[in-house]
């Protein structure tokens, strides 16, 4: 029997019941049916489906990580979430609950575990979040909703997708797909004289539902790439652009709903039981080579099999269709300021890593010099953790893509995934700089 027949139920047989009964005993049986009827809506997701998770109180600690040992001991510890695992030389920075900070703490010292309290209460960083930033240097547009002086819903950013593609004739969207819960997947095209043509740029940004700052980033340099194209022409002269602005959307939306730290994906998975496949640890090359889980309630879970997320199939057969003309690739994520090269799995360099080295250090350059940020450069068991199943790993592994990335933008953890939204722009303005290097690189090799 469904959840609503039985709510149906419930009602007839107290509409049964009342009319039977004396006027004086009416009440409380109305009362009791209301309620009946008010479980049978909870069961079926009427009243509450996922509550709104509360990061009040939870606190961010920074744990340095000075061994395999000290890894694999705070590995054991119980109550923790992972914001960054670490490396070996490093720091881990991790979250805890209020209800777990004095255990977690005690463990810490126990286990002679160097740490610092980073993050005092995580609900206010996302309230702080939430605040718009002033931008007196551009007025909002009247054709699309987007600012980035605040985060935006994907609706927002299908409106501004729309108002490229309407108002410029080199602009195209195409549509790749949707995602498990029915979401547009749409790609943006930039393509002088038709698509097709000349070398290629790859970028997406939200593989990550919780990395706001990267969908944010990333349309921002769709701005700056098409309405600002005649400061660099010579960008779009000489080369395509194809950019994703959302590679998750389902669990995007969640961040903005339900739990504003989500990471995965929404499809279900384990039986029911948990939700979500971490979209950067399911696609097909060196799939489940370590770095990630086989648990689905898991952050780090891999999926069922490579490519059981529809997501990442969309992105994997509209790359594959235009692997021969696409030369660079990079999936932008937050947080560590890091420019990272293949592989995820092992510390062996790539084909062609000198030219990698090269190229991403060049960028690099031209990102330091906008605002002084600074990124490290190398391989993602370098400078993070192993991490197979990777969507870099694959562009450059298996799609043959020679220059092949994935970007950590700001911070380095003051704020970590809840970056304040007067950092949008600066942050968009370096990661940018980082891109019209690298493109104006791969035009003189290729173009």
């Amino acid at each position: 029997m469904s959840l609503l027949s039985v709510k149906d139920l419930i009602f007839t047989k107290c509409q049964i019941i009342v009319h039977t009964h004396l006027i004086d005993q009416k009440m409380k049986l109305v009362i009791f049916c209301v309620t009946l009827v008010a479980f049978a809506n909870l069961a079926n997701g009427k009243v509450l489906s996922d509550p709104v998770k509360s990061y009040e109180n939870h606190q961010v600690l920074r744990v340095k990580i000075g061994s395999e040992e000290a890894s694999n001991n705070l590995s054991e510890i119980a109550g923790v979430t992972f914001w960054n695992e670490g490396r070996i030389g490093g720091y881990a920075d991790i979250m805890v609950a209020p209800k777990d900070i004095t255990q977690v703490t005690e463990n810490l010292i126990k286990q002679e575990l160097d740490f610092s309290t980073m993050v005092e209460n995580v609900g206010d960083l996302i309230r702080l979040e939430k605040v718009p930033a002033i931008n007196r240097n551009e007025k909002p547009s009247s054709e699309h909703s987007m600012t980035w002086t605040e985060y935006h819903e994907q609706d927002d950013v299908e409106s501004f997708l729309d108002y490229l593609a309407n108002t410029y004739d080199f602009v195209e969207v195409e549509s790749i797909g949707e995602s498990y819960e029915g979401r547009p997947m749409r790609v943006v095209k930039v393509c002088k004289n038709g698509c097709g043509n000349k070398p290629a740029m790859w970028i997406d940004g939200g593989i990550h539902a919780r990395e706001w700052i990267t969908p944010a980033a990333v349309t921002w340099m769709m701005h700056e790439l098409i309405d600002n194209d005649a400061d660099h022409s010579d960008l779009t002269e000489n080369l395509d652009w194809y950019i994703l602005g959302i590679v998750n959307p389902d669990g995007y939306a969640y961040t903005k709903t339900n739990d504003r730290l989500w990471r995965k994906t929404r499809s279900p998975n384990d039986g029911g039981v948990c939700s979500g496949t971490d979209a950067n640890r399911n696609w097909g090359y060196h799939w489940n080579n370590g770095g990630s889980s086989d648990y689905g309630c898991s952050e780090t879970y891999h999926g069922a099999e490579a490519f059981s997320e529809v997501e990442n199939r969309n992105i994997r057969d509209f790359v594959s269709k235009h692997k021969d003309q696409i030369k660079f690739f990079n999936t932008i994520h937050s947080y560590s300021q890091l420019v990272l090269l293949p592989w995820g799995d092992t510390t062996d360099n790539a084909p062609g890593y000198d030219k990698l080295k090269n190229l991403a250090d060049k960028s690099n350059e031209a990102l330091y010099a906008v605002h002084g940020t600074r990124f490290d450069v190398g391989c993602i068991p370098c400078l993070l953790y192993i991490a197979s199943g990777g969507s870099m790993d694959w562009a450059l592994g298996e799609a043959g893509i020679p220059y092949s990335y994935g970007m950590e933008l700001r911070d380095t953890g003051r704020y970590g995934f809840l970056l304040p939204a007067d950092q949008i722009i600066p942050t968009a303005e370096e990661t940018w700089a980082f891109h019209q290097n690298a493109a104006r690189m791969i035009a003189d090799e290729f173009a």
